[in-house]
C-alpha cells in the first residue's frame, strides 16, 4: 500500500514539474499554482513548489484539517537537487504529526529548476492499511473456519474406511473370523482393506480347520475307545469265566476260546488299519522304489476274481462290464489292489442276499483319466451321512456295527490311497436302492 501510494504520488508530482519544465513564465507558475490546488484536493494532500533558489515559490492545503506546514530541510533539498526522489514516512519536525511525503526534483536536461512535494498524514493512509488488514483477517479467519470444516469433513471421509476395518480387526480379535470389510477404493486403504478380507478369510479357514482337526481328534480318541473296549470286555469276560471254572464242558471251553480268538484278531486288524493310516497320513508307505505300470483290466479282474467264492455264498451275481480298452496307470500294485479290496468287500457285505455287485471302469478322455466303479442294489446311504463316510470310524448302520466285524477305517484308507496317486474318489447313493463308488486316477499315456 505505502509502495502504490508513493508510486501515486510521484506520478502527480511529475505531471506538475512537466507543466513548470515546459513553461518557466509567471503566468506558467500561476497555471502551475492553480494546477496545484485542484490536484491537492484530488489527491486529499498537501502540495508545494520550490523554485530554482530553493525557495518555496507555491503552497496548497487539501483542506483545514490537513494544513500542516512544512519546510524541507537541507538533507532533502540537497537530495533533490542532485537529482534524487525521496520518499518519507515520519515527523519532519517536532511540530508536525507522522506524515508521508514524496518529492521530486524538476529537471531539465542536468539543471534542476525546482521540486515538487505531495504529503499527507500518515494516519488516513494508516487507518485504510488497517481496514484492509481487518478484513484481510476476517477473511482468513473465515477460510481458517471453512478449511477446517471441509477438512474435518475430508479427514472424516478418509478415515470412514480405517475405522471400519478398526472395527472389523477389534470383530475378528474377539471370535468372529471371517468377518468382511467393504472396499471402496483402489488407493492404498482400499488394498489394505482387502488385505484385511484375505486375512480374515485365511483366518477363518485355519480356525475351522483346527476345530475340524480338534474335532476329529476327540472322536478319533473316542472312537479308539469305543472299537478297543468292546474286544477287551468279551476278551476279559470269557478268560475270567475259564478261570474261574464256570465253563464245565471242552465244548464250551471252545466255543469261549474261539471267540476270545475272534475279539484278538479284531483288535489286531483294527491295529493294524490305524497304523496303516497313519502311515498313509505321512505319505511314507508310497516308496518311489515300489511303483510300476499298472494294467487296470488286470487290477478289476484279479480282484474281481478273490470275491466270487464269497459272493456265491450269499447268491449275489458279480459282475465286470466288459471293457477290452488298454489302460494303464502309474501305482503301487499292492496298495490298489487294498482299495479294490475295500470297495468290494464292502458292498458284497452290505448287499442282501441274491443281490447284484456290479464293477465297471472305462476312460474319460475329456479328464485323461480312469475311473473304476463298484455299484451295488444294497440299502444305500442317507443323503445326509454321504459325506461323512469318508471318517474314521464311521458306520453308517450303527445297529450292524458289530455284525459287520469291520473297523471303520477301510475308507478312510481308500480315499487316502487314492489321493496319495493323485486322484479322486466320488460316491453316488439312493436310500433303498444302493450305492456306487468310484475311484479316478491318472491315465499314462504312451
Amino acid at each position: 500500500m505505502y509502495d502504490q501510494q508513493a508510486q501515486f504520488y510521484i506520478y502527480e508530482a511529475e505531471e506538475v514539474a512537466d507543466i513548470i519544465r515546459n513553461d518557466q513564465s509567471a503566468d506558467n507558475w500561476i497555471k502551475a499554482h492553480e494546477r496545484l490546488g485542484i490536484l491537492s484536493k484530488f489527491l486529499d494532500a498537501n502540495l508545494m513548489i520550490y523554485d530554482e533558489k530553493k525557495n518555496i515559490r507555491s503552497f496548497q492545503y487539501a483542506s483545514e484539517e490537513k494544513k500542516i506546514p512544512i519546510e524541507l530541510n537541507q538533507s532533502y533539498l540537497s537530495d533533490l537537487w542532485k537529482g534524487e526522489n525521496i520518499i518519507f514516512t515520519g515527523k519532519i519536525n517536532d511540530r508536525t504529526p507522522d506524515l508521508f511525503l514524496a518529492a521530486i526534483p524538476i529537471r531539465d536536461n542536468s539543471k534542476i529548476l525546482g521540486a515538487v512535494v505531495i504529503y499527507s498524514p500518515i494516519s488516513s493512509l494508516k487507518e485504510h492499511v488497517y481496514g484492509i488488514t481487518r478484513i484481510s483477517l476476517w477473511v482468513a479467519l473465515v477460510g481458517i473456519l471453512v478449511v477446517t470444516i471441509l477438512s474435518i469433513f475430508i479427514v472424516k471421509n478418509l478415515t470412514k474406511p480405517l475405522r471400519k476395518m478398526e472395527e472389523t480387526a477389534r470383530s475378528i480379535a474377539d471370535g468372529n473370523f471371517g468377518k468382511q470389510v467393504q472396499i471402496v477404493s483402489n488407493d492404498e486403504v482400499g488394498r489394505l482393506a482387502s488385505s484385511l478380507n484375505h486375512m480374515s478369510i485365511e483366518l477363518k479357514e485355519k480356525i475351522d480347520a483346527i476345530q475340524k482337526l480338534d474335532r476329529i481328534r476327540r472322536e478319533f480318541v473316542s472312537n479308539v475307545s469305543h472299537e478297543l473296549r468292546t474286544p477287551l470286555t468279551v476278551i476279559q469276560s470269557f478268560s475270567e469265566a475259564i478261570l474261574d471254572g464256570l465253563v464245565k464242558s471242552d465244548e464250551e471251553k471252545e466255543k469261549y476260546l474261539a471267540n476270545i480268538l475272534s475279539e484278538s484278531q479284531r483288535l489286531k486288524r483294527l491295529v493294524d488299519d490305524l497304523l496303516d493310516l497313519r502311515s498313509l497320513e505321512v505319505g511314507k508307505v508310497l516308496n518311489p522304489d515300489e511303483m510300476e505300470y499298472i494294467s487296470v483290466a488286470k487290477l478289476v479282474h484279479f480282484t474281481t476274481d478273490n470275491f466270487k467264492r464269497l459272493a456265491k455264498e450269499k447268491n449275489i451275481k458279480l459282475s465286470v462290464q466288459p471293457n477290452h480298452s488298454d489302460i494303464t496307470v502309474f501305482g503301487h500294485i499292492d496298495r490298489l489292489k487294498q482299495v479294490m479290496t475295500n470297495l468290494l468287500g464292502n458292498a458284497i457285505t452290505y448287499t442282501p442276499n441274491s443281490g447284484i455287485v456290479e464293477v465297471s471302469w472305462g476312460e474319460l478322455e475329456n479328464r485323461h483319466e480312469v475311473f473304476i466303479q463298484v455299484t451295488d442294489n444294497g440299502p444305500g446311504i442317507p443323503e445326509e451321512e454321504i459325506e461323512n463316510i469318508w471318517e474314521r470310524f464311521y458306520k453308517v448302520d450303527k445297529s450292524r456295527a458289530r455284525e459287520s466285524r469291520g473297523t471303520g477305517l477301510g475308507l478312510a484308507i481308500t480315499k487316502k490311497i487314492i489321493e496319495l496317486h493323485e486322484g479322486h474318489v466320488e460316491v453316488k447313493s439312493k436310500l433303498g436302492e444302493g450305492s456306487s463308488f468310484s475311484i479316478f486316477l491318472p491315465i499314462v499315456k504312451d
